[in-house]
């Protein structure tokens, strides 16, 4: 019998594997779609028939790399099943064995009963080809997906439905939050993630239940301890094999012979999707006596209470996954972006998704630290997300945040002004100061150029403004708004307005302190 803890943490050394071969596609998709869509309208500007020659080519290149990645990926996983099948089954037999010897049997060892070994065997091959026949599928179902996509984006920039930016932008965000997939005989989808872990984890557990099985039969033990634990999924609440809460803990007559307890296999719903040993099912059972129980009875509003904690705990991990996977193909598209229109609105895009996931992050730190539940890091984590991409994600979020703010206050009427907190300016090399109107404003102001200098050389902080032509440069000092070919148009000292720029700059941590003495 293995234990909830032990079946909860099952197939854990796949995780990496599934992680880099999701990233590798998602990575990959990104780059191509970018190679073939990142230059601008006028590069798609070619016949259908070019066009489609094009995509396909583009498509097979994905498909035969696709292909070769795959294949690195069923040769670390069939590695790495056959370790975890080896390992839970020698820790499943191991504690039956330990029952039986202290009932007065010889104790057996694994490796010395074929009938076991076979078994074991028998389930490893079965789940090692259900994964490989799922990577089958991937490959397919990402070209599908890829050719419609990049097809569906030409079709909207060309016939005016869409402008490029908006298509394209559209696409991308689309392929970065695109998660692996396979298909099912039936036509149903699962992520690549989903699919390999729930096969493995189930494959495992009717293992591990199949040799319990067969050590009772060889030795005639009729009385199965199925095990139990807090959290339990209790499904309608019924007394049906979809309620594991119902069926934990209890002791079933494995023939039907003992009438003092129900038959097993009706009511555990042992050997379907829905019950004991079943999808993603914790429960395990072994040879058991009434008068030892090592399992305490857990209140069912407690249980409940426990599952459904659990579940929203995992819901937000995923979340916070996708995020991640979402803002790092972001970036990709950035680095790959050659039009710098497409380049500036995918960095907003950037921006957002960063702000949604540093959201997520605050919202699992609050979920836990109010349930009294212990965060789990490792669940949050996806391949290539170092330090260095967190802190990148991080300080998008906060210019994403307060320029959010700034625009609150602007629609409420508190402030007048416009435009997007931005660390990427280019401060021009030659300033010109023959703006009547900043002539004006100087003379008005009592405003020196070497005043305006240092407002603009040494900022606070940057607002873009009319639509990224235009930066506005803001210190404690004043304003100085200067357009990217250098001339200023306007400058002076602080109002309500710009002060609230500032304010808002300090609380959400994008304010740079000056270097220069003032």
């Amino acid at each position: 019998m293995l234990t909830p803890e032990e079946l909860a943490t099952i197939a854990e050394t796949m995780q990496p594997h599934l992680d880099e071969l999701n990233m590798w596609i998602s990575q990959d998709m990104i780059r191509r779609f970018m190679a073939r869509m990142g230059r601008g309208e006028k590069d798609l500007l070619s016949g259908t028939d070019q066009w489609q020659a094009q995509v396909y080519k583009e498509a097979g290149g994905l498909y035969e790399d696709l292909q070769k990645e795959l294949h690195k990926f069923t040769g670390k996983s069939e590695d790495e099943i056959k370790a975890i099948f080896e390992d839970a089954g020698i820790k499943a037999w191991n504690a039956d064995d330990i029952f039986y010897v202290a009932q007065g049997f010889e104790s057996v060892p694994l490796l010395s009963s074929e009938r076991m070994l076979n078994i074991l065997t028998d389930c490893y091959q079965r789940t090692n080809n259900e994964v490989y026949n799922f990577t089958r599928t991937t490959a397919n179902e990402t070209q599908r997906r890829f050719i419609k996509l990049l097809d569906s984006t030409h079709i909207k920039v060309m016939s005016g439905a869409q402008s490029y930016t908006a298509a394209v932008k559209e696409a991308v965000n689309e392929l970065a939050s695109m998660q692996t997939e396979v298909v099912y005989p039936s036509g149903h989808k699962d992520t690549i993630e989903t699919a390999v872990l729930r096969a493995v984890r189930t494959g495992v557990a009717q293992a591990s239940g199949n040799m319990t099985l067969q050590g009772m039969e060889e030795r005639d033990w009729d009385l199965i301890r199925v095990s139990a634990h807090l959290g339990a999924r209790y499904g309608d609440g019924g007394e049906n094999p979809g309620n594991h809460y119902w069926w934990q803990g209890k002791l079933y007559s494995r023939t039907g012979r003992d009438k003092r307890y129900p038959d097993f296999i009706p009511s555990t719903g042992y050997g379907s999707g829905e019950g004991l040993c079943g999808w993603n099912c914790r429960h395990s059972y072994g040879p058991g006596d009434p008068d030892h129980n090592p399992y305490k009875e857990y209140d069912a509003e407690e249980n409940k209470k426990t599952y459904d904690l659990s579940q929203k705990q995992r819901k937000i991990e995923r979340t916070i996954r996708a995020d991640k996977l979402k803002v790092k193909g972001l970036r990709e598209a950035i680095d790959c972006a050659e039009d710098e229109t497409l380049k500036k609105e995918l960095s907003e895009d950037y921006e957002k998704a960063s702000a949604r996931l540093s959201m997520h992050n605050a919202e699992y730190n609050h979920f836990c630290e109010s349930n009294g539940l212990k965060r789990y890091d490792d669940r949050l984590s996806i391949a290539k997300w170092n330090r260095s991409e967190a802190m990148k994600a991080v300080h998008a979020a906060k210019y994403y945040n307060a320029t959010e703010a700034l625009k609150n206050m602007r629609e409420s009427g508190i402030i007048r002004t416009t435009g997007k907190y931005t660390k990427d300016f280019v401060i021009p090399q030659n300033l010109n100061f023959e703006s009547a109107h900043l002539i004006e404003r100087m003379k008005e102001r009592n405003l020196s150029k070497e005043y305006i200098y240092d407002i603009i050389n040494n900022p606070n902080v940057v607002l873009s403004t009319r639509r990224g032509k235009q930066y506005v440069f803001y210190s404690e000092k004043g304003f100085a708004a200067v357009n990217v070919d250098g001339k200023i148009q306007t400058a002076g000292h602080l109002d309500v307005g710009g002060n609230n720029v500032l304010e808002v700059a300090k609380k959400y941590g994008i304010y740079r302190k000056r270097h220069k003495a003032e």
